[in-house]
Parts: C-alpha cells; structure tokens; sequence
C-alpha cells in the first residue's frame, strides 16, 4: 500500500523512501508551481510533534558506537543542529521585508517549523546521543567545535550578516532576494537536501536510529516547503524584472567555494564514506550541484559552476 506523503503520520514517514520526499518536487520542467497560498494550506495538513518521537532504540544503538568514532558522528549531525537555530534566528526580517500578505503568512508558518526541528534536534541530542546541558545553546557550545570552516561561514556567518541586511532596510528587494538566495536555494534546497537525502538513505539501509529516521524525515518534508517557497518567490522576482536574475547569480558566486567545501567533505569523512559504508563520496556533492541547476532553471537564472 503506497503512503500519502502528505498525511503520513511520522510511524509512515520512517519507512517511506526519501527521494520519494526530496527529489520528486522541483525538477527542470517545472511549470506550474505552487501558489503561496497552496504552501500554507500544506503546512496546515503536515503538522507532528517531537513529543511523539521515541529515542530509546537510538539511544541503544549509539551506545554500542566506540568512543573514538563519535566525533565523526555528531559531526554529521551538529550541521543539520546548529543549521536549524541559524535559521531560526535569522528568519524573523524575511517576514517584515516580504512584499506580499501570502508571503508573509507562510514565512510565518516557516518559523514555527524552523524552531520545531530545532527542538527536534535538542531532543535527539539529549535522549538518544546522552548530551545534555541547561539550553540549547549550552549544547550547541559542546558540539560547535565540530563544525567545518565551510558550514561554519555559512551558518554562522552569512546567514546572520543577511539577516541585519534585511532589518536594516526592509524595503530592498536587493536584500531580501540575496537572503532568500542564501537561505532557501543554497542552505535548505542545496546543502540541507544533499545531506538530508544521504543520511536518511543510509540509516534507512543499515537500520540506524529508528526515532531520529522519523524525525528527520518530517524535517525533510517541511523543509521541502520552504525551498518551494524560495523557488516561487525568486522566480516571481526574476519576472517582474529581470535585474534580480544577477543578484541571484553573485550570491551562488560568492557561497559556491563554502558550499563545494561542505558538500566535499573533509577526507576523513570521505574514507569512512568508501570503505566502512561503501558509498561514493562525490554523490552527496554531484547531487547537490545538480539539485542546484535544476532550481536556477525553474527559477530562470543561468549559471555556470
């Protein structure tokens, strides 16, 4: 019996095939997207709780992980953490710059979503990975370290300059069109769908983390929410003038250096990717790149990279 993606409850979510979630929406014969409006009513009907996630089998399995192979682990996982508190926190701006009453209602249906997988992540991190600590932040300041030069600029750099960009003149399309730029297209809809798509792949292989398989798969469909989102109002933007088209390409410009480096990878992650897991270590950079072409050409941008 085939699942109904868009009402699959989280027990459904963990067994369906992620590319059903990831790959299907945008590809480069997109015509008809949806209307911002028909973004909201999605949201309306994928609502989930992280109070429902159970961790306990997580946990057991991360217990038998050795200790000299956690960093490298969490690694993995404190992208997508630190990812979700970065957007949460520079979201807030888009809203008040957003042109339209649409826009700004479902912007604001993102940050509730934005701060759920946030939380999501807290709770994987305290339940089944046994790091703890008063607040998020205070959990973030333990794994931060792990952070690679390339995420780390972009998260906690880009995003956060943007954003004051944005508050400083939330009447600059230029701005607004830049962040959205950085924000949906390179970080969600690049970024977040490459390593999305390959971590989920494989937990689902091997059988990993049941509670966090779950999880993560309804983060994965929210977030294919907002990358719609981004793809519309770009578009939208490119068509009624034709000046954005080159706003949109000097952001992918300036990032593709930090985006390259993240979706590469450092080399001992690429070794762990052949030879204990069996993977090729250039599929999460080549589907990035290619997911990346697909959404500047519904968008109507061309780029060369």
């Amino acid at each position: 019996m085939s699942v109904d993606i868009a009402k699959a409850s989280l027990r459904e979510l963990g067994e369906i095939t992620p590319d059903s979630i990831l790959v299907g929406e945008i590809d480069d014969k997109l015509v008809n997207l949806p209307s911002y409006r028909d973004l909201y009513h999605r949201w309306e009907k994928q609502q989930w709780s992280t109070q429902d996630l159970d961790f306990s089998a997580d946990r057991e399995q991360w217990a038998t992980v050795p200790e000299e192979n956690r960093p490298i682990w969490i690694a993995g996982f404190v992208i997508f953490f630190q990812g979700e508190v970065s957007v949460t926190n520079t979201l807030i701006p888009y809203m008040a710059a957003a042109p339209t009453e649409e826009q700004r209602f479902f912007l604001s249906t993102q940050m509730v979503d934005e701060v759920r997988h946030a939380i999501f992540f807290d709770k994987f991190f305290r339940d089944a990975l046994q790091i703890d600590g008063p607040d998020v932040e205070s959990i973030l300041a333990q794994i931060r370290p792990l952070l690679q030069p390339g995420p780390r600029k972009i998260l906690l750099g880009g995003l956060a300059e943007i954003g004051q960009k944005i508050a400083s003149d939330p009447r600059s399309m230029d701005y607004l069109v830049e962040g959205v730029t950085l924000y949906h297209i390179i970080t969600e809809g690049t970024l977040a769908l490459a390593g999305q798509r390959n971590m989920l792949n494989r937990n689902k292989r091997l059988g990993w983390y049941p509670g966090f398989q779950q999880g993560f798969t309804a983060v994965a469909r929210d977030e294919s929410r907002h990358v719609l989102f981004g793809v519309r109002f770009l578009r939208d933007m490119v068509q009624q003038d034709r000046r954005y088209a080159g706003i949109i390409r000097d952001t992918i410009t300036r990032w593709m250096p930090d985006v390259r480096e993240t979706l590469y990878q450092p080399e001992v992650n690429r070794m762990v990717l052949a030879n204990v897991f069996g993977e090729d270590p250039d599929d999460i950079i080549n589907f990035g790149m290619n997911s990346l072409r697909k959404k500047l050409k519904v968008i109507g941008v061309e780029h060369s990279f």
